[in-house]
């Protein structure tokens, strides 16, 4: 059951987590560093969501928003709580709970996806309102304990943060264990996880890339539609983009700011914002940590990676990515 729901909302998770067929595959060793071993698959059937296209309209609160929620948003907020985080549709609650609007389908079935699948430790969804036919709503759930890595990290050892990106690593090897067989032609696709349209600031801020039918087509989309051929003075790329990948469910946007630890143990409390989850080259998860370039105080977070053997490195591909966001610049999709 899912925890703290009314029955409708039960079964709108249910219809949530009803978008893919999952087979898990082991990994040797996969409980190291990564909490214990996973439940077993529970077999799923596709349909195919459509996401929503439109965030909230200005600074203000949506106008649906269930006038119970508005209230407890404002309670918080009277009460001295930080009223707005990240982009500005997380809102913190009283009781240890987080309200977060306007949350697509994809992101609420990649949550509770990660959450039965794996022992990935996530947000739990404890309310869903305003439920929209395209399967977006506002949501309250819980609030992860600790702090964000990117707020400690100038006072961690080196020691410290090589301790959080191993158990990272076991986290990793979970969601990487993860297979997808769509019922639609019996091939996967590039983009979310029930093989809907994509979302990755890495492609623009449009919701609406892909999903592509083949890895083909996706390295076409981010190379601006541009034949590989145009690509001759970027040797790195053409090599990527001329080569088979298998696709991995990857979170997207694994950076500090999106992993919280215990201050005091430095154990890993939880992963969040999984809006960008879906289904990537294998090389996407390694690669987009890196996206942005390497900011002055993450060196030690950048070290630990290269020095952690759990995580494969994918440096061809980083070094191809590096020249396509070169060229990319702030708006090079549309």
């Amino acid at each position: 059951m899912a925890y703290g729901l009314v029955p409708r909302q039960m079964l709108v998770l249910r219809g949530l987590t009803r978008m893919f067929r999952v087979v898990l595959v082991p990994v040797a060793g996969l409980a190291v560093g990564g909490g214990p071993e996973p439940p077993a698959p529970v077999p799923l059937e596709v349909v195919q969501p459509v996401l929503v296209l439109d965030g909230l309209d200005g600074p203000d609160l949506p106008k649906s928003l269930p006038k119970r929620l508005q209230l407890r948003i404002t309670a918080s907020t009277f009460l001295g709580r930080k009223s707005r985080l990240g982009s500005g549709n997380v809102v913190v609650l009283l009781f240890g709970k987080i309200a977060k609007l306007d949350v697509p389908a994809d992101e609420l079935a990649a949550m509770e996806f990660v959450r039965t699948h794996t022992s990935i430790p996530v947000p739990r969804i404890l309310e869903i309102h305003d439920l929209q036919p395209s399967g977006s709503a506002h949501i309250v759930m819980t609030s992860i304990p600790g702090c964000d890595v990117s707020d400690l990290l100038p006072t961690m050892t080196p020691a410290q943060v090589s301790s959080v990106i191993k158990e990272l690593a076991g986290y990793l090897k979970q969601m990487r264990s993860l297979e997808i067989t769509f019922l639609e032609g019996g091939s996967s696709k590039v983009g979310g996880v029930g093989g809907t349209k994509g979302f990755d600031h890495r492609l623009g801020s449009s919701r609406c890339w892909g999903p592509f039918a083949t890895l083909s087509e996706f390295h076409t989309h981010i190379r601006f539609g541009e034949p590989v051929e145009d690509w001759v003075h970027e040797p790195d790329v053409m090599a990527v983009h001329q080569t088979l990948y298998t696709l991995k469910f990857t979170h997207a946007d694994i950076h500090p700011g999106n992993i919280r630890v215990d201050p005091k143990t430095y154990r890993i409390t939880g992963i969040v914002d999984w809006e960008f989850a879906g289904w990537y080259p294998e090389y996407w998860e390694y690669t987009k940590m890196f996206y942005g370039g390497e900011r002055p105080g993450y060196k030690k977070r950048v070290d630990a990676i290269e020095a952690e053997e759990g995580i494969y490195k994918y440096k061809l591909e980083r070094r191809a990515e590096a020249a396509i966001w070169l060229r990319a610049g702030p708006f090079g999709y549309t």
